[in-house]
């Protein structure tokens, strides 16, 4: 990595002064218990993130190769590359039933060339690739590492690689071969991250400070709840509870690319499961916002919305679970930029805009059969609501403008801060006593528990 020659080199240099003891300063009081707390917390993501050996991004597989009419080329990965001198690795070697060697080529593509892929026969895409070496494939055995460089001088581009024996069938041209290959790939400082992920442990660790900072003054807040008397009412656990599934899944996230880093590894458990809890995470939220459009904490009457949404909240749970994970396993695909790429993000995009449909209908609803008092809330509450629910669908048509390595990281960061965005709106609402506390019952759980909820004062002024 770029530090460990320049801290290796100042360590020799500054070996003399070291030894040399600093004039003495005024002594202060111990740290606080808070300061410590946040010391060992920066000491263990130091510790993180330097104790990796980069090796480079690696990709592994296995291909089949058939003859000139029978699949001889097969996509075998893309990577990234930031400006500069970027390089790789590649070796091969041929599985079961082959017996013989055989030769085959790895080409590789540059972005602007390879949507011309497709309108060309597989033994003549070799003329629009950019670089081409000559692989030797033994039974059972690794073959030598053959490599290269590739150059951005520009921007940033992504590069395909690709496996071919249309010019090297050999004395197998009629077998069908089996090559298994082993693929790295790394950027021009020995970055192992493509260039959409090399920005996205530092995003990941400002979006884990400012959760952290949120589910601290959550804990507070309810802290001088349960102080003065009063019950933590459930919306208030539901947002604790969103709020704690998309801080997991950011520190599974970052954890995933610090692995990453380590060996090279493009897709962890990690990463399914973080994606997994990020999704669950919206789900809560979505689910307490329709749940305050059906009337719930609005209606005393309507209180049993809770009860039935349940089912109903799994159901759209399990339905959003299968379909993150069903992408998660589809793994890395020449066209897929992003983890909600194809038919999967076009499947979330319904099921959102469903949501929506169901939130706007409920709150319309309410505001015809409420009164004067509520109708201010309800028209701010229906343009946030809305705001959050269409976020996903914005950014799903907005990241399409933009070049593919950017897609990635847009849509990550964007979902990122409308979610942690929504737990702020969300806190605001429940924890001061603005509109939407005068007008619901939620001020009828924070009251002390020698008062009623019939001698409150907000509930007065709405009888």
């Amino acid at each position: 990595p770029f530090w460990r020659g320049r801290w290796c080199g100042q360590s020799h240099a500054t070996a003399g002064r070291a030894q040399t003891a600093p004039p003495s300063r005024p002594s202060r009081t111990s740290p606080t218990r808070r300061e410590m707390a946040a010391l060992r917390g920066l000491a263990l993501l130091l510790l993180l993130r330097h104790a990796f050996v980069v090796t480079g991004k690696v990709q592994r597989g296995v291909v089949h190769l058939g003859s000139d009419n029978d699949l001889p080329w097969h996509f075998a990965g893309k990577f990234g590359y930031a400006i500069g001198h970027g390089s790789y690795d590649v070796r091969v070697r041929l599985q079961a039933p082959s017996s013989e060697p055989a030769s085959l080529d790895l080409e590789v593509f540059l972005d602007e060339e390879w949507g011309r892929i497709g309108a060309l026969k597989p033994c003549r895409r070799a003329l629009v690739a950019r670089k081409t070496n000559l692989l030797r494939a033994s039974p059972g055995e690794w073959s030598p590492w053959v490599g290269g460089l590739l150059v951005q001088a520009v921007r940033p581009h992504i590069w395909y690689f690709a496996f071919s024996r249309c010019g090297g069938l050999g004395a197998q041209h009629n077998a069908t071969l089996a090559v298994e290959y082993e693929l790295q790939m790394q950027q021009f400082d020995g970055s192992e991250l493509s260039v959409e992920l090399r920005h996205m442990p530092r995003a990941a660790c400002v979006a884990i400070l400012c959760l952290s900072v949120f589910l601290l003054r959550l804990l507070v807040g309810c802290r001088q709840l349960r102080r003065s008397g009063g019950a933590v009412h459930p919306v208030i656990r539901v947002l604790a509870g969103a709020a704690l599934l998309q801080w997991a899944a950011l520190a599974l996230q970052l954890v995933h690319l610090l692995a990453f880093e380590a060996h090279g590894a493009s897709e962890s458990t990690c990463e399914a499961v973080a994606g997994v809890l990020f999704m669950l995470s919206q789900v809560a939220s979505s689910t307490l916002l329709i749940l305050i459009a059906q009337g719930y904490t609005l209606d005393p009457s309507k209180d049993i919305v809770l009860k039935k949404a349940r089912p109903v909240a799994a159901a759209i749970a399990l339905l959003h679970v299968l379909l993150v994970g069903h992408g998660q396993l589809q793994g890395e695909h020449s066209s897929k930029h992003h983890e909600n790429e194809g038919a999967i993000g076009w499947a979330l995009l319904t099921a959102r805009l469903l949501l929506f449909v169901w939130f706007l209908a409920g709150v319309r609803a309410l505001r015809r059969s409420s009164g004067f008092r509520l109708q201010p809330f309800l028209s701010g509450f229906m343009l946030a609501g809305s705001l959050y629910f269409l976020a996903y669908p914005a950014l799903f048509f907005v990241v399409q403008l933009f070049a593919e390595y950017l897609q990635h990281p847009l849509l990550e960061i964007g979902m990122a801060v409308v979610q942690t965005t929504s737990s702020f709106w969300l806190s605001s609402l429940f924890l001061t006593r603005g509109l939407y506390y005068q007008v619901s019952t939620l001020s009828a759980s924070l009251l002390p528990s020698g008062l009623s909820p019939s001698s409150s004062p907000s509930r007065s002024k709405l009888d």
